[in-house]
């Protein structure tokens, strides 16, 4: 099939060599300005069953099915190379075509070996302290959700890059919440990482494209429960008779007040607290998920609450700046300081976090940018689920005001309405 005035690629029977259950070898030929190369499709078939015409397998058997799709994959890949090797500027052979078809002369690479290259790479920095062994233990369980796929799916230990299409992010998408039973979101974070493992391989030149780069990871924001204003206050001027509860609430507090997921406000040092370039109180320390910068100004509050605890026997001895303990536990407390004070929220580390975003900042005029740096947000997108939040807790506040506020109109100007 002539292809362009330059290129042609077609498909033949090798009758010369009949093999001894009677099969000729299928076999590919590129002409280029003339110039001529080829090799085995890697299928034979009886010599009778081959179309020379159209250089397809006659009938509809699954044979012919599984032959011809795989011949329409080669010339769309053989093309697919030809317009590559020509945007690059190369003078394009049949042999340099067939080369970087098979391959040849590149190192291939499978996608098992891609993920295995990044985790150790990842594990390094993890035991450098530049990044967190809590997102590692991420990434090798993104590891072990695409061996048990491509076994399950695909019958396969692992497969190569070049084979990887579009469909393999669906398929995975669909083991995932089908056989696995995930939440949709969770399969999607799986998916996102898929696509970043591809796109280190295309910029490590083991792949020439990355075949999921138009696949969109799409998110259901689910229910946040955030604190207003009166919540944090009735929590602030609460005093608990049991010190552990006390404990747990005023670092509920100053994670509201901060910002600081529960893992960063437990790691914090005395260190950490410096005088900044405007003669405040700063945190300033680096995000444990993300590694980003996360510097955030202490309130009045977050300062006298961590003033509470400066000479408390636990943190002189695990030099810390709030009694955290265990995430578990902290979690249990919160459920009994919610009963307390009479707060029907589902308090845990994360709505601390989020409270901070919504009612502490964006609800008082902080710009978002700032929240987004405050936050340790590596995009302002993330920031902008906050901010879509307020907006609807605007919306939701406002709506008992379409009844109230009902202002007579000047007599003029209800005329002029109602015309």
């Amino acid at each position: 099939m002539k292809l362009s005035s330059e290129l042609c690629i077609s498909f033949w029977k090798r009758n010369g060599r009949i093999n001894p259950d009677g099969k000729a070898t299928i076999m590919v030929r590129i002409v280029i300005n003339q110039e001529r190369d080829g090799f085995s499709l890697g299928y034979q078939v009886e010599p009778h069953k081959f179309d020379t015409k159209s250089g397809m397998i006659a009938g509809k058997t699954p044979e012919a099915v599984e032959i011809n799709k795989h011949i329409f994959h080669v010339r769309n890949e053989l093309i697919r190379h030809y317009n590559l090797l020509k945007s690059q500027g190369a003078i394009v052979t049949p042999s340099m075509l067939k080369n970087a078809y098979l391959g040849i002369g590149t190192e291939k690479r499978t996608l098992l070996e891609v993920i295995d290259f990044h985790n150790e790479k990842f594990t390094e920095k993890v035991e450098k302290g530049k990044r967190s062994a809590g997102t590692l233990k991420k990434w090798k369980s993104t590891r072990d959700k695409l061996s048990t796929y491509m076994k399950h799916v695909h019958k396969l230990p692992d497969i190569p890059l070049e084979r990887i299409e579009y469909a393999f992010a669906e398929d995975f998408f669909d083991y995932l919440t089908l056989t696995l039973g995930l939440q949709d979101n969770s399969a999607m974070k799986y998916l996102k990482n898929t696509k970043q493992l591809l796109k280190l391989a295309v910029q490590r030149k083991w792949m020439q494209r990355n075949p999921l780069e138009d696949y969109t990871c799409s998110y259901v924001n689910p229910e946040r429960d955030i604190l207003d204003i009166s919540e944090l206050s009735l929590l602030f001027s609460k005093k608990i008779p049991i010190p552990r509860l006390e404990e747990a609430k005023n670092a509920y507090l100053f994670m509201a007040l901060t910002g600081y997921a529960y893992k960063d406000a437990l790691l914090l040092t005395p260190d950490n607290v410096v005088k900044f370039f405007d003669g405040e109180d700063w945190i300033v320390k680096n995000r444990e998920k993300t590694w980003c910068r996360e510097n955030v100004p202490l309130l009045p509050l977050a300062k006298e609450i961590l003033s509470k605890y400066k000479d408390h026997p636990y943190c002189m001895a695990h030099n810390c700046l709030l009694p955290i303990k265990s995430n578990q536990r902290f979690n249990g407390y919160l459920k009994e300081i919610a009963d307390l004070c009479g707060i029907r929220k589902n308090l845990t580390t994360h709505t601390a976090r989020h409270t901070f975003a919504t009612t502490v900042t964006l609800a008082n005029g902080v710009p978002l940018e700032t929240v987004s740096a405050m936050l340790g947000h590596k995009s302002i997108r993330t920031t902008q689920i906050y901010a879509k939040i307020v907006a609807s807790k605007v919306s939701i506040d406002m709506r008992p005001l379409y009844q109230k506020f009902n202002l007579e109109l000047p007599g003029s100007f209800k005329k002029l309405k109602a015309v």
